[in-house]
C-alpha cells in the first residue's frame, strides 16, 4: 500500500505479462506492455539522469542454468531506457571474492552492455552510508556504482533459495553491497530472520524504482545456484519490491508469509505483501501457478537464544552436506565462508586430494558455500535427528494421552 497524489491509500500493483521465451521481439513487445501498464516509461526517467540497471549475477555461469537474470531480458530492458537518459549503467556484485568484470563476462551481460554503450558501474568498492531506520543496522556498505548513479531498475531472476526460500526482488539488492562485504554481513547476522531484515535495509537504502523480474524460465529445487530450470514463461513488473516477491511466491504456490523479508518488509514500509492490498494487472495469475515448483513450503525458523538451544538447534537444522563424488576440490566453499574459524576447511595437510569437511559447531547455516559452489556438489539435507522430530512428537503425545487417561 502506497499513498497517492491525493494522499489515500492505494493498493500496490504487480503487472503479469506473458512471455515464452527469450526470443528478442517477444520480450521487446512484453516488456512495453507491463511498463505502459504501470504508467509508462516517462514515470521511471527522465532526460537528464543517470541511470543504472542491476541484473542478478550471482556468479558468472552460463544463462542457461538460470543462476543469473537472462541477458536477453537485460537487453530488452537497457534498449528501453537507453534512449530516455543522459547516461545508462550497469552493474552487479557476484558472490565470493569475483571481480564484477569477470562475472558480468562470462554470465553474457557484458556483451549486451557493449553492444549497446552502457558504462559499467563500480561494485567492487563501497562506503558506507547512513541509514538512521534501519532494522539491522544505522549504517551501510554500498557499492559507488551504485551512490554515483540518480535511480536504480532492479531486474530480479525468480529462483528458490535454501536460506530464504525464495530469491527474488528485495533480495537482489544484496548485490549492491560489495564482495566481501557481504559475507562478513552473513557472519554478523547467522540468524536467517536477522539476515532478512538487512536484506530489507540495503532494498531500502538503495530504493530501486522499478522492478522487472525474470521468471521466463525459473530456478527451482536447490537453488539459488545448484537448482533446476524450470518454465514458468512470464515477466513481472512492479514498483514495490515485496508485493511482487509475494505475487511471485503465490506463482510457485508458496506462502509469502515463508519468505523472511515480507514481514519486516511491510513493517519498514518498503511494501506489502498482503494479498488484499495488491492488484494484479496484466495477465492472469492462474494462467502461471505451478503447484509443482520444487521450493521447502515451510517457515524459515529462528535461531534459540540460549547457547544449550543454539546447540540443539545445529542438531535439527537442515545443514550444508558435500556429495563427495560431484566435488571438484575448488576450495570455493573455503573461501567463501564468512566465519572465523572457517566451518568448512580441508581433511588434512595433504589438502585438495580429499573433498572438504564441516564442522557443524561452527557452522552458522548462511549456505554460502551451497550458493557458491561450481559444481552442484553441496547440498541442503536434514540431520537424522531433525528427521526423528516429527515421529517423536507423536510418540510424546500419545504417552502424554495414555498417562492422562491412567490419572482419570
Amino acid at each position: 500500500m502506497f499513498k497517492n497524489h491525493w494522499g489515500e491509500m492505494a493498493k500496490s500493483k504487480v503487472v503479469l505479462v506473458s512471455c515464452s521465451s527469450y526470443d528478442e521481439e517477444l520480450l521487446d513487445s512484453a516488456l512495453k506492455r507491463g511498463i505502459e501498464l504501470l504508467g509508462g516509461i516517462k514515470r521511471f526517467a527522465s532526460p537528464s539522469e543517470k541511470l543504472l540497471l542491476k541484473p542478478n549475477v550471482l556468479w558468472g555461469t552460463d544463462p542457461a542454468r538460470c543462476v543469473v537474470t537472462h541477458p536477453s531480458v537485460f537487453k530488452s530492458v537497457a534498449k528501453l531506457f537507453k534512449s530516455r537518459v543522459s547516461e545508462l549503467n550497469y552493474g552487479d556484485s557476484p558472490g565470493g571474492f569475483q571481480p564484477a568484470i569477470n562475472a558480468l563476462k562470462k554470465s553474457g551481460h557484458a556483451a549486451v552492455a557493449d553492444e549497446l554503450g552502457l558504462k559499467l558501474a563500480d561494485f567492487d568498492h563501497g562506503r558506507y552510508v547512513s541509514h538512521p531506520k534501519g532494522l539491522s543496522s544505522k549504517k551501510l556498505y554500498i557499492a559507488n556504482g551504485v551512490l554515483e548513479c540518480d535511480g536504480l531498475v532492479s531486474i530480479p531472476k525468480l529462483k528458490s533459495h535454501g536460506l530464504t526460500r525464495l530469491t527474488g526482488a528485495v533480495k537482489n539488492q544484496y548485490g549492491c553491497v560489495p564482495g566481501a562485504t557481504k559475507g562478513e554481513y552473513h557472519a554478523k547476522f547467522p540468524d536467517v530472520l536477522e539476515f532478512s531484515k538487512i536484506l530489507v535495509d540495503v532494498c531500502q537504502v538503495v530504493k530501486p524504482r522499478l522492478y522487472i523480474m525474470d521468471a521466463i524460465i525459473a530456478m527451482e529445487g536447490n537453488g539459488p545456484r545448484s537448482g533446476d530450470p524450470k518454465k514458468l514463461g512470464l515477466l513481472l513488473l512492479s514498483t514495490d519490491p515485496v508485493a511482487l516477491d509475494a505475487v511471485a511466491s503465490r506463482i510457485v504456490d508458496l506462502n509469502p508469509e515463508f519468505v523472511p523479508t515480507s514481514l519486516p518488509g511491510k513493517e519498514i514500509g518498503l511494501g506489502t505483501y498482503l494479498q488484499d492490498e495488491i492488484e494484479l494487472l496484466g495477465d492472469s495469475i492462474e494462467e502461471f501457478i505451478d503447484k509443482r515448483f520444487k521450493i521447502v513450503r515451510k517457515p524459515v525458523e529462528s535461531m534459540p537464544g540460549t547457547v544449550f538451544l543454539k546447540g540443539l538447534k545445529r542438531l535439527v537444522t537442515p545443514r550444508p552436506v558435500i556429495i563427495t563424488h560431484s566435488c571438484t576440490r575448488c576450495g570455493r566453499c573455503i573461501q567463501v565462508c564468512p566465519v572465523d574459524p572457517k566451518a568448512v576447511m580441508w581433511r588434512s595437510k595433504r589438502g585438495r586430494k580429499r573433498p572438504p569437511v564441516y564442522n557443524y559447531r561452527d557452522c552458522i547455516r548462511c549456505y554460502c558455500c551451497h550458493e557458491m559452489c561450481p559444481s552442484r556438489a553441496i547440498k541442503i539435507r536434514k540431520p537424522l535427528l531433525g528427521k526423528m522430530i516429527p515421529f517423536l512428537s507423536y510418540i510424546s503425545l500419545f504417552m502424554s494421552g495414555r498417562f492422562m487417561k491412567k490419572r482419570r
